[in-house]
């Protein structure tokens, strides 16, 4: 109970209850500098973070919140002293190329300190806050000037993509033998014309058919390959479950990914009855891929990832991992007229699996 108090104490002297103070953060091996804004509820220990790149202009957030405080700072809340040196905490953000950074920090004041972590893809960040202004400019321009001798920054933003360069990629699988093939409508949305990629070349797809409410639709190409099975039966939470795909081409290439996960739940946000709660780890690019269980059949379509900023002013918290897929059930009224197959499936390893279907997987572009 007089821990509890002493915190109390802590709490209510740091709470003017917000504090805003500049960060500055540059990856290791990289040219790009960031710079931005902390904002800080005193009182929760959470804070929501925006920074945006010197050179691409490319903008990340999300926040970060309190994991440890040391006994120093119940003392001195005893002494109704602010003060909050030694306190540890953990941040992720989320960038506009799909990138995601999780970070540790300590606190050399109740607005100061330091942290580092690394991206999704192994690359180191680091990064200071709690400085004057003009403190976090002129650090901000000394480690541009160390940067500038580094590599360049790899981005990658699908919607502005496909205005600034002409296009952009997502996943799609093919669903009968006749190449038709199912993906996001998201993926295809606007675009003048489409095409999946094999082998390196591009085959012309035509869209037959797409449901917008339910962010599914159906193409049609010259393509062969095993079809992939919708299911007919219901699945179920914890049933594990993979997908194949093609994340973030421009940063990680345009080999196919294989994610695995299990179903968290069956329906969405705000219990939305449409689509399955994943865990599956997915990117920008994933869009349109099958969600398959081990029998080799699809029971969703990636679809999205929930928003972390939005839900850390929400609630308060940082989610982690959620993400989304439409239920096949949703896909088979486009495939009234498509000769799909709905032949048995055994259970199988997805080892098995990804070997059996890797050619029935494509890379979408539209255009």
């Amino acid at each position: 109970m007089r821990r509890a108090v002493i915190a109390i104490a802590v709490v209510l002297f740091v709470a003017s209850c917000t504090a805003k103070y500049p960060v500055v953060g540059s990856f290791d091996d990289y040219n790009e500098v960031f710079l931005g804004e902390v904002n800080a509820d005193l009182m929760s220990g959470t804070s929501v973070i925006k920074v945006k790149g010197k050179n691409t202009g490319i903008q990340c957030s999300g926040g970060s919140r309190v994991t440890y405080i040391p006994a120093s700072n119940y003392i001195a809340g005893a002494f109704m002293v602010p003060y909050c040196a030694g306190q540890r905490g953990i941040a992720r953000l989320r960038c506009d190329d799909g990138r995601q950074i999780d970070a540790d920090w300590t606190a050399d004041s109740c607005t100061s300190g330091y942290g580092a972590g690394e991206d999704q893809h192994g690359a180191r960040f680091q990064f200071a806050f709690g400085m004057s202004e003009d403190a976090a400019r002129n650090r901000f321009e000394s480690e541009s000037l160390v940067a500038s001798k580094k590599p360049e920054f790899p981005v990658y933003r699908p919607k502005e993509t496909r205005k600034e360069i002409g296009f952009s990629t997502g996943t799609g699988f093919l669903v009968s033998g006749a190449g038709h093939i199912v993906t996001n409508f998201h993926v295809i949305e606007d675009a003048e014309s489409v095409t999946v990629r094999r082998d390196g070349k591009d085959i012309p797809a035509t869209v037959l058919d797409v449901d917008e409410e339910n962010d599914v639709a159906l193409l049609k190409t010259e393509v062969s390959g095993a079809p992939l099975k919708v299911a007919n039966a219901a699945t179920s939470v914890a049933e594990d479950v993979m997908t194949l795909g093609f994340p973030l081409v421009a940063i990680q290439g345009q080999a196919m990914k294989a994610s695995f996960g299990r179903v968290n739940a069956l329906s969405g946000i705000q219990d939305d009855p449409r689509f399955l709660q994943i865990d599956v780890p997915i990117q920008p690019g994933n869009s349109g891929g099958p969600l398959m269980n081990r029998n080799g059949e699809i029971i969703g379509i990636v679809t999205a990832t929930l928003d972390q900023l939005v839900t850390l002013k929400e609630t308060g918290a940082l989610p982690q991992n959620v993400n989304y897929a439409v239920k096949a059930s949703f896909l088979r009224p486009l495939l009234e007229d498509v000769p799909t197959d709905d032949g048995p499936r055994a259970p199988s390893d997805f080892k098995t699996l990804a070997a059996k279907y890797q050619g029935s997987v494509f890379l979408v572009v539209a255009k």
